[in-house]
């Protein structure tokens, strides 16, 4: 499939904003109310109603949950090393595996993203009609949402992962919709600013959005409206940023390679922490500033590396190495 370069840049500018925010700085609540949601739709975007509903969750299952534990058990081990060279105690049980933190935190998303991408795929195998799936899928939102604000957590991430489907919908309703490219430069002006003005709405209401506890802001319509919004915002300046160069090379280039930003930038805080000796508690917007570019530049070497020299294992080639290894040995 031809990559979509809006889309390339509008996960770069995404996972930028994600490393950001974990830093806990500056208007963070903020860009909370709009992120995961961004990335939920943008998942959403290319899922293939062409597949079979099974295919579509064996195919989820190999791009996300095998990746999940490669990943875990990678940045787990390195976590734990750095901590020994520094001399520091460091804790670890295998409850984290189904319940990440630390450095492994972000990985939550993985099981978030499995778990949405299934409930969608059903949705779209019961009920063909594109309004009627983005009418069930908002069923399925409204469901996350309840259990929310009835404080009601569901393993896995599945609460969560009920809340985001809507925004998963929405990334497929943008494809099927051909929306995108329907933005020219006089559309875009009034719908992006029109998206601003109501993604400011949830600003000054101090809608605060936390996916991975599953904690949805009580005014749930505003919050849709408002992420929502924000995500078109992106949308738009990413087509913007087409035109321009360097810079839409280097977010195409980081949205390519978001997800390895995304499964190391945790590891590259703690690395900072402890060659910086910073207080992670009380850090200064410069400090916040400081840690996103250390991140950014020292998760890009280290997902590089790992994937040059540390691919992520291929199933079918692993089970027939293994078959040959049996039969060969029994002859």
């Amino acid at each position: 499939m031809e990559r979509n370069k809006i889309i390339d840049i509008a996960k770069g500018i995404g996972i930028i904003l994600v490393v950001y925010t974990h830093t806990k700085c500056y208007a963070h609540d903020s860009i909370y109310l709009f992120i995961m949601p961004l990335f939920f739709a943008l998942s959403g975007y290319f899922f293939n109603e062409k597949r079979g509903t099974w295919d579509n969750i064996k195919a989820k299952f190999n791009s996300l949950i095998i990746p999940y534990i490669f990943y875990f058990l990678l940045v787990q081990s390195m976590f734990i090393l750095l901590h020994k060279i520094f001399y520091q105690d460091v804790y670890f049980a295998w409850s984290m595996f189904v319940k990440p933190h630390w450095a492994v935190g972000p990985m939550w998303f993985f099981w978030g993203l499995f778990f949405t991408s299934v409930f969608f795929s059903l949705i779209a195998k019961l009920f063909k009609n594109k309004y009627l799936i983005l009418i069930i899928s908002l069923v399925f939102s409204i469901g996350g949402y309840l259990l929310s604000q009835y404080k009601i957590s569901l393993p896995l991430y599945i609460d969560s992962a009920l809340s985001m489907t809507i925004f998963y919908a929405i990334g497929y309703g943008l494809k099927k919709f051909n929306i995108i490219e329907k933005f020219n430069t006089k559309n875009s002006i009034i719908i992006g600013g029109t998206s601003l003005i109501i993604y400011s709405l949830g600003i000054v209401f101090t809608l605060v959005n936390n996916t991975k506890p599953n904690e949805v802001p009580a005014n749930y319509i505003l919050f849709l409206l408002s992420s929502t919004s924000a995500i078109i915002a992106i949308l738009i300046i990413s087509r913007l940023i087409t035109k321009l160069g360097i810079i839409s090379k280097i977010l195409s280039f980081y949205g390519k390679e978001s997800l390895i930003i995304f499964v190391f930038h945790y590891f590259t805080f703690y690395a900072y922490y402890l060659l910086f000796n910073a207080d992670k508690e009380n850090l200064t917007y410069l400090q916040g500033f400081l840690i996103t570019i250390f991140a950014l530049i020292l998760s890009m070497l280290l997902g590089l590396l790992q994937k040059r020299y540390l691919p992520i294992p291929n199933l079918k080639s692993v089970y027939k190495y293994l078959k040959d290894t049996i039969i060969a040995s029994l002859k």
